[in-house]
């Protein structure tokens, strides 16, 4: 079985919602990416300047970031679908834009770690014993003499918030069945505040993150049912297959009724919001 940290989240958070993407089951109302786009134009462009014109030693000016940006922020909004007249959108195709092009210059100015880093760097490990697959694909791997940094760029604007320190633990565990040795620092980089927030952790740390993906690796095999996990919470208010869920319209209806009010039928005919990986927001 291949395991992605995405795989082991969406497990843990929703089991139905888990089976449904795993078997590309199609939602009944098409998923916006709004509060994703943000992330995606930015790491697109820290991607290509950290495997390329870093390691080239170009300086690029104002407007080759421009140009740089442009194309790919045509061929990000042609691939992700959004409803620019739902109530939740706040910015503008060019407002989003123009927020990641000052981001990225501020970026640029902040840090100096692109030239000794790679981006978007793969791992796939097997593991002997249960012949799992452990994959993931980092934003930051950084050699120095020291040791290996592992960063992950997050779009969001709250700090601490939309983020999982987990997601950065599985990245130091495969690292770890890799080279035979921890990372030496592990983090997030919050591109919206130029702030690289490093996390505290040790083999003991890993370790037990270790030991809880190994409970969770053979649940997702044992499992026959698949059943939602509900609450009335931020994972169930934007979940794609929330429309089909009789469990939580279920919670909807007990929840309405202690308040003693009513449940008025929704019917997927708009989009639903899809947040990015991490929470990204714009």
């Amino acid at each position: 079985m291949k395991v992605s940290y995405s795989d082991y989240r969406g497990y843990l958070n929703c089991p139905r919602q888990f089976k449904l993407r795993k078997d590309k089951v199609e939602p009944p109302a098409k998923p916006s990416k709004y509060f994703a786009l943000y992330g995606i134009l930015i790491e697109s462009f820290f991607r290509l300047y950290t495997n390329k014109y870093s390691k080239e030693g170009a300086v690029l000016t104002d407007d080759q970031i421009r140009a740089l940006l442009s194309g790919f922020w045509s061929h990000i909004l042609k691939e992700n679908y959004v409803d620019w007249h739902e109530p939740w959108v706040k910015l503008t195709s060019n407002d989003i834009y123009e927020r990641a092009y000052e981001d990225v210059k501020k970026n640029l100015a902040a840090f100096d770690f692109w030239k000794s880093s790679r981006s978007e760097v793969s791992y796939n490990v097997l593991l002997k014993k249960s012949q799992d697959n452990l994959s993931c694909r980092m934003d930051f791997v950084r050699d120095v003499p020291e040791g290996t940094e592992i960063i992950d760029g997050k779009g969001t604007d709250k700090i601490d918030t939309n983020v999982d320190v987990e997601q950065l633990y599985f990245y130091a565990l495969v690292h770890l069945l890799s080279n035979k040795k921890l990372p030496t620092k592990l983090g997030f980089l919050y591109y919206r505040y130029q702030l690289l927030k490093y996390l505290d952790f040790d083999m003991s740390t890993i370790m037990s993150f270790k030991d809880k993906l190994s409970i969770t690796k053979t649940a997702m095999k044992e499992d026959k049912e698949f059943l939602p996990k509900v609450g009335l919470s931020k994972q169930c208010k934007w979940c794609e297959y929330r429309f089909t869920c009789n469990a939580f319209t279920s919670k909807k209806e007990a929840n309405a009724e202690r308040r003693g009010g009513h449940v008025i039928p929704i019917e997927p005919t708009g989009s639903v919001v899809e947040f990015g990986p991490g929470g990204t927001s714009v």
